[in-house]
């Protein structure tokens, strides 16, 4: 299929996100949800501390974000931006969403600046224990996709893709964790090679989660808790 026309129009609203913390960047994926809004993954900040910039394809500098809402339960987080210009994606309607449909995702994998954009299929809608929705995508999922959206054909957002969702998440977050400059192979860091072979395994099997869990931005002091509960009920309700 040809989906030049719909990367051409969803283009202009998903950012590259640079996050700094204490020196240490990281990079990551996000998409305007609404107006002045943006949605990614919690991990990509990281801290509500972190310094936050942000750019989009056609702009050569970068803008100032931050953030005002992460909730850890389904690794996501808004931040606010200066400039409405930027359309809010179009969201995908619920009973559209089957096994088994094309999708598309489209982010800034592997530290490219450039989006890029891939094609899968929705491969499966399970429940983890506590009951949280996940979408399993039959496409390659890398670093730095975290937080783009995950869509329909017709570039409607379904979910936010999760790249961290992995198997033995745990111990290669332990890994991703331990410092440098303990083992080398040939003056080169143990460490920088093993988070190299993490960042660039490449599984055929991507996550995200549904769109119906984004909560709408509200003001720092009533988005947590049992607000952000209702909030998160009320959208789930909406859809």
């Amino acid at each position: 299929m040809d989906y030049s026309k719909v990367v051409e129009k969803i283009k202009p609203s998903i950012a590259f996100i640079l996050s700094i913390i204490d020196n240490k960047v990281s990079t990551g994926s996000g998409f305007v949800f609404e107006e002045g809004v943006l949605v990614t993954c919690n991990h990509v900040i990281g801290s509500d501390k972190a310094v936050i910039k942000i750019k989009f394809p056609d702009q050569e500098e970068f803008l100032d974000a931050q953030v005002v809402l992460q909730d850890i339960e389904h690794d996501l987080a808004l931040l606010k931006f200066d400039d409405n210009t930027r359309k809010p994606l179009k969201k995908g309607k619920l009973e559209d969403i089957k096994e088994g449909i094309p999708v598309l995702f489209s982010g800034y994998p592997l530290n490219i600046t450039s989006l890029t954009t891939h094609q899968g299929i929705l491969s499966s809608i399970s429940k983890d224990p506590t009951g949280v929705t996940t979408y399993l995508i039959d496409g390659t999922v890398n670093s730095g996709n975290s937080g783009c959206p995950l869509m329909d054909k017709d570039g409607n957002v379904i979910g936010v893709v999760n790249a961290k969702r992995r198997e033995k998440n745990e111990i290669l977050s332990k890994v991703e964790e331990i410092s440098a400059g303990a083992v080398s192979i040939h003056n080169i860091d143990l460490i920088h090679i093993l988070n190299a072979l993490i960042c660039n395994a490449q599984l055929g099997m991507g996550y995200a989660v549904p769109c119906s869990y984004i909560p709408k931005h509200q003001p720092p002091e009533i988005a947590s808790g049992k607000d952000l509960k209702q909030a998160l009920n009320s959208e789930e309700k909406n859809d």
